[in-house]
């Protein structure tokens, strides 16, 4: 919960949700900078794709539908996180590139009565169950669930009443609870689209075909801002996603990601042998992905000491492809049954069967242990 705004009282007009911003939903735990459970890895200092977060805002303000695109640990959930920031007040200032970029010095969203936003933040889009109950609950919190023979000026008096344990007792069943979370989003809207609710689904690329239509739903009642890392498989999928508007994320700049370093580095304390390259090594392992970094930075913070042996282990792990061995013993099994078939000739059926068997028994080895064929060859040095 990013914002203390008060508990709604009434949703009997469709702008009464943004009686002031505030964004409601699970979010990723993060820490307080300085406080001895913050970590790297919990740190919640972002920076770089500034001008992507003013972009983002832009769109969400005018209502339209927009997909963060990106490798897995790019940034976009921070991204999102940062929007979210947004939504319940906070005035995000850009650095000097993101400002030329962005055309602006500050990221904002209006705050006042009747043109605030609310945002409802899902963590992820699938499976279904797990996307149902996080927006059932997050309509719980604002006071707009739908509730069995509540009518609609009078759901925020028994959301307050009933807790979520209760209101799960009353909606038993998934699709008791999808049925509520369209009924809300409907009377909101007043059968068109809530024109201040925006709803955050991370991860959309984890939702399966099953759930077009809710998704469908959903994007018809509100404004949807959702992340993937890759375009899906499933047809459906990829329809309910050509409907939106894309922003491709992209790893961080040399200076944002030489920023980052330092800053944890002087945070947390690093105590390095040899400063200049652990951060040499570190910088080219995390190619501008944040999370890699981080992960990196996390085991450096952990240790007293990042040591020159420390940082031969960053350099000598594997950057080359994996080349696969399982495949050659699967063809040598294949040739040698053949091989032995071709030489005694197909009259002997007992020892047909038994080479038959052994080339399947090898081939199901293969795939129970398939990671032991797995060789990758070591790298030179750089």
């Amino acid at each position: 919960m990013l914002s203390t705004a008060p508990r709604l009282s009434a949703i009997s007009r469709p702008d009464a949700l943004a009686a002031s911003g505030q964004s409601v939903g699970v979010l990723r735990p993060v820490g307080v900078p300085g406080a001895p459970d913050c970590t790297v890895l919990t740190d919640p200092i972002r920076l770089g794709n500034g001008h992507v977060l003013a972009e983002l805002v832009d769109r969400a303000v005018l209502g339209r539908h927009t997909l963060l695109m990106g490798d897995e640990g790019v940034g976009k959930t921070r991204l999102l996180e940062a929007l979210a920031a947004v939504v319940a007040g906070r005035r995000v200032l850009l650095d000097g590139a993101a400002q030329a970029r962005a055309r602006r010095k500050y990221v904002q969203m209006p705050q006042t009565p009747g043109e605030a936003y609310t945002l409802v933040y899902v963590a992820e889009a699938g499976p279904n169950g797990r996307l149902v109950d996080a927006l059932a609950k997050a309509f719980h919190g604002l006071g707009i669930l739908a509730l069995p023979g509540i009518p609609p000026q009078m759901r925020a008096g028994a959301c307050d009443e009933y807790d979520w344990a209760e209101v799960k007792k009353l909606l038993r069943t998934v699709d008791e609870r999808q049925t509520a979370v369209v009924e809300s989003l409907h009377d909101l809207a007043g059968g068109g689209r809530a024109p201040r609710l925006l709803v955050v689904l991370d991860a959309l690329d984890r939702a399966s075909p099953s759930q077009g239509l809710f998704l469908r739903e959903i994007q018809q009642r509100a404004t949807v801002i959702g992340a993937i890392r890759s375009l899906p498989q499933s047809r459906s999928l990829r329809t309910f996603i050509a409907t939106f508007g894309q922003i491709h994320v992209e790893p961080l700049g040399d200076a944002h990601t030489a920023a980052l370093f330092e800053y944890f580095v002087s945070r947390y304390a690093v105590a390095c042998a040899d400063r200049h390259h652990y951060r040499r090594e570190v910088l080219r392992r995390a190619e501008g992905n944040p999370a890699i970094l981080r992960a990196m930075m996390h085991d450096g913070a952990q240790s007293k000491l990042v040591t020159e042996q420390d940082v031969r282990d960053l350099q000598s792990r594997d950057d080359a492809p994996f080349f696969n061995l399982g495949l050659v013993y699967v063809f040598f099994l294949i040739g040698l049954g053949a091989l032995r078939v071709l030489m005694i000739g197909v009259r002997n059926t007992d020892l047909y069967i038994v080479l038959t068997l052994v080339t399947v028994l090898g081939y199901l080895v293969f795939r129970v242990f398939r990671v032991l064929f797995m060789f990758t060859p070591r790298p030179e040095s750089k």
